[in-house]
């Protein structure tokens, strides 16, 4: 996803309710990933974990400090060296959220200090905040401490160091695959993810993954013993890191675990055959793993997708799942069927079988795969048909289909499609217009910066950067100063960056007026597209300035504005699918829990719709628009970030963004599956209990009904 908040302990619950008279529906997943027991969770009732929320005046301050992002003097660097250990915990964590370069070295001085603290928790909330500020002046800091006695330090600092950027610690890091302790091993390899898969070091990481998926007992002299077995919690984890680089040296453990009976090695064993270079061996992998029928229809997604990047003949079974019970699992089938031109009349049989399928997401995908494959002269035809449905998903689907038409016809079916009353199908028109012939959308892109409706304009920003050109400088301009309220900041350093890549003088100049701009994150791609694009010096530029955050109105404390709560509050989110219940978390994120909570109250998510699924990866809903870009929480002011060290299992509950960490708004985000790169990146403020199937269910279009706190 990655997770854009503006289109789009551990782990999660895929339940198995039976018992409890909620059922379940086929092609669910049926294994527990990484999460705690939800039958003691309703047990209880409805009541979540029972917490402490911390009170006094040191804890009200860190609070306000860290949401205000005011380091008052260094008064919050003496609160990390306060006598109380949980006031210390405290400041370390909120230090952690003050971000690198705006805040510079005092900070982290503070921080790789508080790693030799007496008490071990302040030690972990010291490393975590390290890797969450990324500052590289805390890579040997934190690589010296690799080799400490406490594992679960060991594991923090190699989950911060691998975050700083520093390529030179990775081979260092690497040895942590080997360390005696679990977490440790596991921490490690899903380090690895969060480093280039094309740089210089990256075959010895990747053999590494591969080495560790089969460690060798040490024998007599220099003979080694049969392999040990290891622990599915860490191969499903080493096999997620290689799919996620995109691991050719993987190949052969993907073709290995592909049939495991473990849910989580064999998903992500078929994402890594399917995330390589197709070739007749991982196509028949693939498609003997089609032929077991699996139960978990992540699996079954994930290889009719694979399936689709082989080209050639259409093999049989996937135009078997075409008719699949699972709505994810058809679509995907019916998407992959648009490479396969050799087996076009048989193909195109089942696309328009497709396009009368009950799911309006899966006649979409029917829909894009038959653009690709009939002639030219019949394309705008099958798409007018689409733009003339009633319901807004088929239009939208019209609309980004367009992109594989061209010519007039195209253009002026996309300009009928812009003055849509939907804002998804509108966006979806305007994106589509960056793939046709530059010279003929640019007018009406430029038409389109002048629109009232901020979401065409961002729109419309994106679409231009595909092919910069000064004639954008103009209207680009004006869109800049013109542009308020939601999402005006979005546009506004998408609008820094397309003038990067249309270079000059006058673009520079404007950029470099940027630096003084009042919007934190316009000044730091201000910064990064002068230095990038314009070759201008880090000194020419001046330090840049950490500068207190503006949360729109008083900041919300526990005691005060919201309760202090006992017990982790339970919300149950009622859609059109069923009841999905989740255990929020205030001890780790009170603002997003608060925000959520309010705009439930207030029933702010009341009959909104879920705008954005992606398949094995999340479902989004929580905008008021529609179409990604309605994003107003509770105050109005975007949210800072509350980056926290809990891990994103399967259904987690996460707050989207853009490319700016303090972006949040009323949207909300719930994974399918276990998704470590947003582990430190994307705020978690909750966790599923009850409704796995509800989760797996859930597609475009889906409603809202309410949003209720049980208790």
């Amino acid at each position: 996803m990655e997770a854009r908040s503006k289109r789009g302990p551990l782990g999660a619950l895929a339940l198995t309710l039976g018992a409890l008279g909620l059922g379940a529906c086929q092609g669910t997943p049926q294994a527990a990933e990484g999460r705690e027991n939800p039958r003691a969770a309703l047990r209880s009732g409805t009541r979540g974990v029972r917490i402490e929320l911390p009170s006094g005046p040191e804890f009200l301050e860190i609070q306000s400090l860290e949401t205000t992002r005011d380091l008052d003097g260094g008064r919050l660097l003496e609160l990390l060296e306060h006598p109380d250990d949980r006031v210390r915990v405290q400041a370390a964590r909120a230090l952690g959220r003050f971000p690198f370069p705006d805040f510079g070295s005092e900070v982290t001085r503070a921080l790789c200090s508080a790693l030799e603290d007496a008490v071990p928790e302040v030690r972990y909330a010291a490393a975590f905040a390290l890797g969450l500020r990324g500052d590289p002046d805390s890579a040997g800091v934190l690589s010296a401490y690799r080799n400490d006695r406490d594992p679960q330090l060991r594991a923090r600092v190699i989950e911060a160091a691998s975050r700083v950027g520093r390529p030179s610690i990775h081979l260092d890091l690497l040895g942590g695959l080997l360390d005696s302790d679990l977490v440790v091993r596991m921490e490690t390899a899903v380090a690895t993810a969060r480093w280039d898969p094309t740089g210089p070091d990256a075959d010895a990481v990747d053999r590494a993954l591969v080495d560790a998926l089969r460690p060798y007992e040490p024998g007599e002299g220099n003979r080694l013993r049969e392999p040990r077995q290891v622990e599915p919690e860490l191969a499903w984890k080493i096999l997620f890191a290689l799919s996620r680089r995109s691991a050719e040296l993987g190949k052969g453990a993907f073709l290995e675990y592909a049939s495991s009976d473990h849910p989580l090695e064999q998903l992500f064993a078929v994402r890594g055959l399917a995330r390589i270079a197709p070739d007749e061996t991982t196509r028949k992998a693939l498609g003997r793993v089609l032929e077991t029928r699996p139960t978990d229809w992540r699996v079954a997604y994930e290889a009719v997708l694979g399936l689709g990047r082989g080209g050639g003949k259409a093999p049989k079974v996937l135009l078997d799942f075409v008719e699949h019970d699972n709505a994810h699992v058809r679509a995907g089938a019916l998407a992959a069927l648009g490479s396969f031109k050799e087996s076009q009349s048989e193909v195109l049989a089942r696309l328009r079988r497709g396009l009368l399928d009950v799911s309006a997401n899966a006649r979409v995908a029917a829909l894009e795969a038959m653009v690709r494959l009939v002639p030219a002269s019949e394309r705008i035809e099958l798409l007018e048909s689409f733009a003339a449905k009633g319901d807004p998903i088929e239009r939208a689907g019209a609309a980004r289909s367009a992109r594989h038409a061209a010519g007039p016809a195209a253009l002026e079916l996309l300009r009928g499609l812009i003055a849509d009353a939907h804002p998804r199908v509108a966006g979806a028109a305007v994106e589509s217009l960056a793939f046709l012939d530059p010279q003929t959308a640019r007018p009406l892109l430029h038409e389109l910066l002048g629109t009232e409706d901020n979401g065409l304009r961002l729109a419309a920003v994106l679409a231009l950067r595909e092919e910069p050109s000064s004639e954008d400088l103009e209207p680009l301009e004006q869109v800049f100063e013109a542009s308020q309220g939601d999402i005006s900041t979005e546009i506004a350093f998408n609008v820094v960056r397309n003038l990067g890549e249309i270079g000059g003088e006058r673009a520079r100049d404007f950029v470099r007026r940027r630096l003084g701009d009042g919007r934190a994150h316009v000044r730091r791609v201000a910064r990064e597209v002068l230095e990038a694009s314009f070759g201008l010096a880090p000194s020419e530029l001046g330090s840049p300035r950490g500068e207190p955050f503006d949360p729109g109105g008083e900041v919300p404390l526990a005691g005060r504005d919201y309760p202090r709560w006992t017990h982790n509050p339970m919300v149950e989110v009622r859609t059109s699918r069923g009841s999905m219940v989740f255990e929020l978390f205030p001890a780790d994120a009170p603002v997003h829990v608060h925000n959520f909570l309010t705009l439930a109250e207030a029933e702010a998510y009341d009959g909104l719709d879920f705008h954005r699924v992606v398949p094995d990866f999340v479902i989004q809903g929580g905008d008021y628009r529609g179409d990604g870009n309605g994003a107003s929480p509770w105050q109005g002011t975007a949210l800072r970030q509350e980056f926290n060290a809990r891990k994103y299992g399967r259904g987690a509950l996460g707050m989207p963004r853009n490319e700016d960490v303090d972006s949040g708004g009323s949207q909300f985000f719930v994974t399918h599956r276990p998704t470590p790169h947003l582990d430190g990146l994307y705020t978690l403020f909750g966790q599923l209990r009850v409704g796995g199937d509800v989760l797996d269910a859930i597609e475009v279009g889906d409603r809202i009904l309410d949003v209720r706190l049980l208790r």
